[in-house]
């Protein structure tokens, strides 16, 4: 009976021990966000997968907020008590890169850099060749009308 008790204790542990937290859709798939595309658990496959949540950006934001970091005298990829990453960390400013798309994903991040580094808050927002919408706009907006602390500096990819 012993033996029987450990290996199902032990197969049903192996199995939360390769798990992750996941957000998984009603097929039991998700979008991976580390690696790009789509895949499923539990051995389930919808018979109709959506499509790939494919980015059209072909770059990263990564050496172009490295590049404005270093011609404003700034530390790349500071690392903040929480844990988090600055992409760049001035006498001043603290300071997320982010694609003009990604606008909404920047305010927040800006402001929690600025609040565990004490330094004021500051978006540089890469704009696209191809963009379809005026995101600056919709941008200054948000933080015109909440009268948020943000600095936004502009760049063309």
């Amino acid at each position: 009976m012993k033996p029987i008790l450990f290996i199902v204790l032990t197969s049903f542990l192996s199995n939360l021990a390769f798990s992750h937290g996941g957000g998984l859709d009603r097929y039991g798939c998700h979008n991976d966000n580390v690696n790009g595309g789509y895949h499923c658990h539990q051995n389930r496959t919808p018979a109709n997968q959506p499509p790939l949540q494919i980015t059209p950006k072909k770059t990263s934001e990564k050496p172009i907020a490295n590049k404005w970091c270093q011609n404003n005298r700034g530390i790349s990829e500071f690392r903040t008590k929480d844990g988090t990453y600055v992409d760049c960390l001035t006498d001043i400013y603290a300071l997320e890169a982010e694609f003009d798309d990604n606008w909404k994903e920047a305010i927040g991040q800006s402001l929690h850099y600025a609040e565990t580094t004490n330094k004021k808050a500051a978006i540089l927002l890469i704009k696209r060749k191809k963009s379809r919408k005026d995101y600056q706009a919709l941008l200054e907006r948000v933080i015109n009308k909440y009268d948020l602390p943000i600095t936004v500096f502009t760049i063309n990819e």
